[in-house]
């Protein structure tokens, strides 16, 4: 994933570098294993995010307020392209809000040639503010466990 120049409508906005997961791990995996403290239901490990970032099929962007990481998924029909928001991370809780920064969300989709850009969050009062700032609720996903 290429990594261009950008714009952002906050003045204070500190635009994330594209950056080895190797040369911060520690501080990365404390933030992922927060998040997955926060987030029981989610499925992956730490160590997850580490490989897929080695192996390029995720994308780690960090700067001195925090740290996303970012993969793409195609649709197995229409063959369209997604920059999924897969972890968003600030090192001060409500200290940022990535939904503040589409521009820059949108130049990286444009030159990874995505036709979207999707975030996924258990967190209910992101609904109101991403809708209210030009994002669409696609799906709700509703999962049950099977009874043995």
């Amino acid at each position: 994933m290429d990594q261009k120049s950008t714009i952002s409508n906050d003045s204070s906005f500190v635009e994330p570098q594209l950056t080895d997961v190797r040369s911060c791990w520690p501080k990365v995996k404390k933030g992922v294993e927060s998040i997955l403290k926060e987030n029981p239901i989610l499925t992956f490990i730490a160590e997850d995010v580490y490989s897929e970032c080695v192996n390029e099929r995720a994308f780690l962007f960090t700067s001195d307020k925090g740290f996303l990481v970012l993969t793409e998924e195609v649709d197995t029909i229409t063959k369209d392209k997604t920059l999924l928001i897969w972890i968003a991370y600030t090192y001060e809780k409500g200290a940022g809000n990535w939904l503040d920064h589409v521009e820059w969300f949108n130049t990286l989709a444009i030159s990874a040639n995505c036709k979207f850009i999707e975030a996924r969050s258990r967190v209910s009062e992101m609904r109101e503010y991403a809708v209210a700032n030009g994002w669409e609720i696609d799906t709700i996903v509703y999962r049950r466990h099977v009874n043995e």
